[in-house]
């Protein structure tokens, strides 16, 4: 909805199974030596609804925003994963991508709503490549859900038929954001997706799954969680509970008065670009810190917002 700062390059990739995914990349226009981001949109979103987010933050360094595969442009098998596990194979080798073309070697990882599942336990998997996490209004503790009829059908459904369709429950833009035109957006969008087959749905349980066998001290990144006062998809509260607990860092929790959940949509959107803005900042400066102290290696990021 929003426009960005500049224009992406719309790219594909070929995946280790064949599949082709489709999405959005920003070239660096500032030095940032071997840092990189890598953008992870919701279930019902696609990238083309975080380009005016992805390219502010593309003006620190570059951006990567693929639409996760059977979504947005990345059109195939659509609402559909062979399981939970390629969802994380596929960002091993989006990151690989990254390293052998672009010589990006630390990530920073934003996740958006459903995203956020998927970011968090990469990142948990991933301490090395990944040295900072930013989570906006991310699907760890949902509101929302299909319910157990429904859970039901499902799990019937794997063992008959896995590609059947079920409808996502987040078929209201009201849900997403009080913005008119946010809402109008989400309602014209021909990408979004309405519905995910059964396995889909018993992979995105998978990852909720190993995210709640995340042991204390399972995440390594530091972590920003960005919340919306006014979110009626996910629960604020056991969310940052449940990020702090894991966290081997402070997580820094900010919460957006009056916000709706879809941050991107706000009428107003300069808070949240300024919260942007210094993320991308501490990234970049970590990523300096740690070229000059050690040559590339790690060292222990410093807490912030």
């Amino acid at each position: 909805m929003r426009r960005p700062l500049r224009p992406p390059e719309f790219r594909s990739w070929s995946m280790s199974d064949g599949y082709v995914l489709r999405g959005r990349w920003w070239p660096a226009t500032t030095p940032a030596p071997g840092v990189g981001i890598l953008y992870l949109h919701g279930i019902q979103s696609h990238g083309g609804w975080f380009e005016g987010s992805a390219g502010r933050l593309a003006a620190t360094c570059p951006v990567l925003l693929p639409d996760r595969r059977g979504s947005g442009l990345s059109s195939s098998a659509r609402g559909d994963t062979p399981s939970a596990g390629r969802w994380l194979a596929d960002l091993d080798e989006l990151a690989e991508w990254m390293e052998h073309e672009h010589a990006i070697h630390r990530l920073g990882v934003v996740g958006v709503s459903w995203g956020g599942k998927l970011a968090t336990l990469w990142a948990a998997r991933k301490p090395r490549r990944v040295t900072h996490l930013l989570l906006i209004a991310p699907g760890l503790f949902p509101r929302v859900d299909i319910g157990w009829w429904a859970r039901l059908r499902v799990a019937w459904s794997l063992f008959v038929q896995p590609t059947r369709p079920f409808p996502i429950p987040l078929n209201d833009p009201a849900l997403f954001t009080d913005n008119p035109a946010g809402r109008q957006f989400i309602a014209d969008d021909a990408l979004k997706l309405t519905h995910a087959t059964a396995r889909f749905l018993w992979a995105s349980s998978r990852l909720d799954w190993w995210l709640r066998r995340l042991p204390p001290g399972g995440l390594a990144a530091e972590t920003t969680l960005l919340l919306a006062e006014h979110d009626r998809i996910i629960r604020n509260a056991p969310t940052a509970a449940g990020l702090a607990a894991r966290s081997v860092r402070q997580t820094t929790v900010i919460t957006l008065p009056a916000a709706a959940h879809t941050l991107e949509f706000e009428a107003d959107p300069a808070a949240y670009d300024r919260l942007l803005d210094g993320w991308a900042r501490r990234l970049t400066t970590h990523d300096a810190r740690a070229g000059a102290t050690n040559g590339g290696g790690m060292t222990r990021p410093t807490n912030g917002g």
